[in-house]
């Protein structure tokens, strides 16, 4: 038998005094209470607002917004119609003899004057025409001046024949009366009315002469003249081979090249002048009783909104159109800096009146339950009001109805609601309420 083992030595741990164990318990509601109020202090930390810098202490708080002072504007009565504009010349150059052309003396876009060549037909035939036209101008030419001639001659015989029959005359008389006293015989008398009837005969042949060479002359003259005109005739055919500009103005498209053979009638290229453009307006016959000459008119684009020309009313038609139960009125544009176009599309505001009224921003304005708002800038509850941007005062959105008229380019005007000098928002209003405090910012901020 083994001997048995002694059991292990039991290790006993040492007890803490009863005093260390009352202050152990003491100190747990003090830590606790530390920890409650650390946690109260961070939940209220968040509920309550921060402390700012000084900067942000100097701007209002509130809604970024932009303001607009209202003011007295014009408020036009006015009716807006659409058409094109007309250059008041505008020509389509057309041939008046059918040819080739030879020549074009111009560019499209090219400015022109009266008579100046556009462009040249082949003249080879009419050419030949006027040289034989011109040749028989000169002999018809000649033979009148020969004719004139001979008439000169035939003049100058006659003056001699009938100064001849004058002396004769005076002969026969003193010869006769000789011959009566019987100085002189029968047969010397015989002798000098011989000489005088001859000198008659003379006369009378001469006279024939320049009878007759008047009357070559006159034929002459008429054939001269006849040459002339188909010399004039021809040339003017010359001329028609040549294209001149009739007016002053702008040449368009030149839809024809050297080489083309072109017709009658056919379109060689336009002449428009637009320096000053028409509008034909048709006026409703119960707007036509305040139509006047010089009623201003304003011209726009389809792609601005903003008028490009100012004109006035220069022609109103003394007839009404029956169809269309309206009166045709012209407007008439000056276009000094080529902005406008013939055939242009236009819209045409004719203004009828003009008196002074507010004018507010089309984007001043909300729509609530079919009424119209705006809201006004002003000073809160308390506040002396003084300041309207940032740094100033505080200011608050005031929601307030409005009447409104006629829309007049993107302001409306407003009959009832608002006075000159009011501060209305225009940007912003869908995160607006009545009463909610704004500030206004910059116009280029937002």
């Amino acid at each position: 038998m083994q001997p048995s083992q002694p059991p292990p030595p039991v290790i006993e741990k040492p007890q803490q005094p009863e005093s260390q164990l009352t202050q152990d318990r003491k100190r747990w509601p003090w830590f606790l209470l530390i920890f409650a109020t650390l946690l109260s202090g961070g939940l209220l930390w968040r509920f309550f607002p921060r402390s700012t810098s000084s900067t942000e202490d100097n701007q209002p708080p509130g809604a970024l917004v932009q303001l607009h002072t209202v003011e007295m504007g014009a408020i036009e009565n006015s009716s807006e119609f659409v058409g094109a504009l007309e250059a008041e010349q505008r020509v389509l150059l057309k041939p008046e003899v059918e040819g080739q052309i030879v020549e074009i003396y111009v560019d499209s876009g090219d400015s022109v004057t009266p008579g100046m060549p556009i462009l040249q037909l082949d003249p080879d035939r009419s050419q030949a025409e006027v040289s034989g036209a011109i040749a028989n101008v000169n002999a018809a030419r000649a033979a009148r001046n020969s004719t004139e001639a001979d008439l000169l001659t035939f003049e100058a015989e006659q003056v001699s024949a009938a100064a001849e029959v004058d002396l004769q005359n005076t002969e026969f008389e003193r010869t006769s009366a000789l011959v009566a006293q019987g100085a002189l015989s029968q047969q010397e008398l015989d002798r000098v009315q011989r000489d005088r009837d001859a000198a008659v005969a003379a006369l009378d042949a001469a006279n024939k002469r320049v009878q007759a060479a008047q009357a070559n002359l006159e034929e002459a003259g008429a054939a001269f003249s006849r040459a002339q005109a188909d010399a004039n005739v021809v040339n003017e055919d010359l001329d028609e081979y040549r294209v001149v500009a009739p007016v002053e103005g702008t040449i368009g498209d030149i839809p024809v090249k050297v080489g083309d053979f072109v017709a009658i009638g056919d379109t060689l290229t336009t002449l428009t002048q637009n320096q000053a453009l028409e509008l034909r307006l048709a006026i409703p016959i119960e707007q036509a009783v305040n139509l006047t000459i010089g009623l201003p008119v304003e011209l726009s684009i389809p792609q601005q909104d903003r008028p490009v020309a100012t004109g006035q009313i220069s022609f109103i038609s003394p007839r009404v159109d029956s169809s269309a139960q309206a009166v045709l009125a012209k407007a008439r544009f000056p276009n000094p800096d080529g902005l406008l176009r013939d055939e242009q599309f236009v819209r045409a505001r004719v203004i009828w009146e003009s008196n002074p009224g507010v004018l507010i921003p089309t984007t001043a304005i909300s729509y609530i339950g079919g009424q119209t708002f705006v809201y006004l800038a002003q000073p809160a509850e308390g506040d002396s009001g003084e300041g309207n941007g940032a740094g100033g005062s505080q200011q608050v959105a005031k929601q307030q109805p409005v009447q409104l008229g006629e829309i007049q380019g993107n302001s409306y005007q407003v009959i009832e609601g608002l006075s000159s000098g009011d501060a209305v928002v225009t940007s912003g209003l869908l995160n607006l309420s009545d009463g909610m405090p704004i500030s206004s910012a910059p116009q280029d901020s937002l």
